[in-house]
């Protein structure tokens, strides 16, 4: 897809969810017991080489400077929800840090993920933010960046954080 896209000369957007944080973590053969935290290791070590790929892959078709990629979780850690399936191969059941709650929660610890987002020449490399972004915030932010419209006949929860992105907002929009 990314490569007919660039051969053509077209904009793409590619959303790929991957599922490697979750149960049930059943890496393929050629990560299978490659980590040392079990199946949960392995399956992140899996989703982590596809990631890899999909970077390369920017690189060797000279669009990785023009290309926006968002990596975000849509959870927080685990916890009960796993402990539930007898540990299923998985160590560790996640940390929210100093926020309480988890997966199946309202709380902070529960919502609270982190992101990682690329975009060379806009976001400045090796910062970090604490401006309340939520995943509903993409859609107005990405519309805006590419001068998209968005629906007018229906509410949009999300707000456009672009001044969160280019580090010209500490707290953003929210």
């Amino acid at each position: 897809f990314m490569e007919r896209q660039t051969k053509a000369k077209k904009p793409f957007f590619l959303y790929l969810p991957f599922s490697m944080g979750h149960i049930p973590n059943l890496a393929s053969k050629d990560f299978a017991g490659k980590s040392r935290i079990g199946d949960y290791g392995d399956k992140l070590m899996e989703g982590d080489h596809h990631v890899g790929e999909i970077l390369a892959a920017l690189d060797r078709l000279g669009v990785a400077d023009n290309t926006i990629v968002i990596f975000a979780s849509d959870n927080g850690p685990s916890g009960e929800a796993f402990r539930e399936y007898g540990n299923a191969g998985t160590p560790d059941m996640g940390n929210a840090g100093p926020f309480r709650g988890e997966l199946g929660e309202v709380t902070e610890g529960a919502i609270r993920t982190a992101a990682m987002i690329r975009w060379p020449g806009h976001i400045a490399p090796d910062t970090t933010s604490y401006a309340m972004f939520s995943i509903m915030d993409f859609l107005p932010t990405l519309a805006g960046i590419v001068g998209a419209k968005l629906p007018d006949d229906r509410p949009i929860d999300g707000v456009d954080q672009l001044d969160v992105l280019l580090g010209t907002s500490a707290t953003g929009h929210r």
